[in-house]
């Protein structure tokens, strides 16, 4: 794509406000990339603000917002601008904040409205979005109808939205498809191919695929150079973090997520998976206190309805907290098969903690719970599942394993991390996991291979592999320094180190030459070497 700056700025020598913001539309509208936007939106303090204020300005200011997916500063634009203007994009917004009701009207309006091009594929997409909140028997062939004559790169997002409303529709196989499609059309987008992959781990985890979550979310990491990319990984971690019973990650991935995540629906949703392994690890009153925060940023804590509200009484239930689970429940949306069967989960509690009769679920609620697949679900309500015979999937126990037989290596849950066996974060973990989880940091100063030749050096370098293993376990609390000792969390269950056999006391952290390891591998082979 060519330089958008270079006639942005010969125009505004020109005095030109219409051509101007003709050309601020037109670079937003065809742009490859949300990434290529950046840039323009940077630029716009050099526009006069009497240009931006006028009609025209109001709608090149939201094509440049929803290109580059600044969906903050697009909600703030709409509400300072009339509501008969920029009707496609409050579609799009009613759309994210799932107002199906709204979205709905909107979009069915600003169909008409659309001319061709751009604005047309954007107000289908939407009205097809709109058509499957509210489960119209249609909103299929809207959204089939829109992918075979949109150009590619509006295709593309009509996939991933396609996508999104089958996910929730609990039609994960076609989801599938279309978002494999979708990477097809948005190739040189990365910031959307990082929203696929993120949307292939929810997938994953409906399917009790964790291993195929993690693929996902690896290579949405291999995509996610900035920050702009990288606030997209909060949800999607979070979510595999939770199902894998690694309850210390999600909270500290939905902590760190209000300091990154700029679109109130998802960093609501990430709070939402931080207040469920709060309450999983009976911080009852800090799960209430995020729920509620989750739900603030959809403006519906108070009033007003919303799916998010059903996560919010299960956080009030878990707090034994009855009457406000109720009213939460009362208003509480189920647009989808999802949060359908959330809702009945929730409402069925209310019954079984108020003492009545066990809530009678209908067909479409049996399929359901038949196929309930969700670990933390099963954790967070076994008294509600039992009383229903409902068998789930047992959430995996939360390990970690090292191997020292050979280069150090590393698995968590079994999937292994990505170590790399000849830095000092290595022999560091090597220290630690042989030393029963402590040391003192004098004792790690004196056994590592720390580059440095002076002490303050070598003290540097110590807490940059401190600072590197933390990292690659995932969360701060995962390896602590206090009162001059090192040590690894026992939040997971550390198996023991795999050892090399006798005779090969060489393979012992091969190819690491840290002092304490050469010490070890003398020893060990004066004495014969462990069985």
């Amino acid at each position: 794509m060519p330089d958008p700056l270079i006639p942005l700025r010969q125009l505004l020598l020109r005095d030109d406000a219409e051509g101007t913001l003709k050309h601020l539309i037109q670079a937003a509208q065809h742009a490859h990339r949300a990434a290529d936007v950046l840039p323009i939106i940077a630029a716009l303090p050099e526009v006069p603000q009497d240009w931006l204020n006028s009609e025209l300005g109001g709608l090149a200011l939201a094509w440049l917002y929803f290109r580059g997916m600044q969906h903050r500063q697009l909600d703030d634009l709409l509400e300072t601008r009339p509501a008969e203007q920029l009707l496609p994009f409050r579609a799009h917004l009613h759309l994210i904040h799932r107002r199906s009701e709204l979205a709905l009207n909107l979009a069915r309006f600003s169909v008409l409205q659309a001319p061709d091009g751009p604005t047309r594929s954007l107000t289908l997409t939407q009205l097809a979005g709109a058509a499957a909140m509210l489960d119209h028997p249609h909103w299929k062939e809207l959204y089939r109808f829109q992918i075979a004559q949109a150009p590619p790169i509006y295709r593309g997002l009509a996939r991933v939205q396609f996508a999104f409303d089958l996910q929730h529709h609990q039609e994960l196989g076609e989801a599938t498809t279309e978002l494999t499609r979708a990477l097809g059309d948005l190739r040189h987008d990365p910031t959307t191919s990082t929203y696929v992959y993120r949307t292939l781990v929810a997938i994953a985890l409906d399917t009790n695929q964790p291993g195929a979550a993690l693929t996902a979310l690896r290579k949405a990491e291999a995509i996610a150079q900035d920050g702009l990319l990288a606030s997209e990984l909060f949800l999607p971690r979070a979510m595999l973090t939770l199902n894998l019973t690694q309850y210390h990650v999600t909270i500290q991935t939905a902590a760190t997520a209000r300091e990154h995540v700029s679109v109130p629906d998802r960093l609501a949703s990430t709070l939402v998976l931080g207040a469920t392994a709060l309450a999983l690890m009976g911080q009852t009153f800090e799960a209430v206190l995020m729920a509620q925060e989750a739900a603030a940023l959809h403006r519906v804590l108070d009033s007003g309805r919303h799916a998010i509200l059903n996560h919010l009484a299960l956080a009030y239930l878990h707090a034994g907290d009855l009457p406000r689970a109720q009213e939460a429940l009362s208003r509480a949306d189920s647009y989808s098969q999802h949060a359908g069967t959330l809702s009945w989960l929730a409402r069925a509690e209310c019954a079984r903690q108020a003492g009545g009769e066990p809530l009678p679920p209908g067909d479409g609620i049996r399929a359901q719970l038949a196929t309930l697949r969700w670990s933390w679900v099963r954790a967070y309500l076994p008294a509600l599942l039992e009383q229903y015979a409902v068998v789930t999937f047992a959430p995996p126990e939360w390990t970690v394993r090292v191997s020292l037989a050979g280069p150090v290596r590393m698995w968590m849950s079994g999937d292994e991390l990505p170590l790399r066996s000849t830095r000092p974060e290595a022999g560091l973990l090597a220290l630690l996991v042989t030393a029963g989880g402590q040391v003192a940091r004098e004792r790690a100063l004196d056994a590592l291979d720390l580059p440095g030749k002076t002490p303050t050096a070598r003290r540097k370098a110590l807490s940059a592999a401190v600072a590197a293993l933390r990292e690659l376990l995932g969360w701060p609390g995962a390896l602590t320094v206090d009162g001059g000792v090192l040590r690894l969390s026992d939040a997971p269950r550390w198996e023991e180190p795999s050892m090399p056999r006798r005779g090969r006391e060489d393979f012992f952290c091969e190819g690491r030459f840290d002092p304490w390891v050469l010490e070890w591998r003398e020893e060990r082979a004066l004495a014969g070497g462990p069985d």
